[in-house]
């Protein structure tokens, strides 16, 4: 399968609902420091099927930031808060590619028709 046969979403974190902290460590002389961020995104389209997602708009990811994520189906289309629905359809996540200022990733919804999605993220960027 080639990539133009995979459709690619793209839309904007909501800065407003990352959560941050950032936190040094320090083990004998030396000091690590770490900021880490969660953030669930509901997207705006049903979806289904082998699909590109971006994110954009997340100014402190980078290339070399740690990222863990899920996606599931979202009771309610567009709306972060409503929470997750575990229904028939199988979700995966494959390739997560954070970048400068933004993240993509390969979701496969496997189910026939489109489905609300949300994905949640937890990030470590060190420093």
């Amino acid at each position: 399968m080639a990539y133009t046969d995979i459709d690619i979403l793209q839309e904007e974190a909501d800065q407003s609902r990352i959560l941050r902290s950032t936190v040094d460590y320090t083990i004998g002389a030396q000091s690590i420091q770490a900021t880490s961020e969660a953030y669930r995104h509901a997207w705006s389209r049903r979806t289904n099927g082998l699909q590109i997602f971006t994110l954009t708009g997340w100014p402190a990811m980078r290339p070399d930031s740690k990222v863990w994520m899920t996606v599931t189906e979202a009771k309610v289309l567009g709306d972060a808060t409503a929470g997750a629905h575990l229904g028939d359809a199988v979700f995966t996540i494959h390739n997560i590619v954070p970048q400068s200022g933004q993240i993509q990733f390969r979701a496969n919804i496997a189910f026939g028709q489109p489905l609300p999605v949300i994905t949640d993220f937890w990030v470590i960027h060190f420093t």
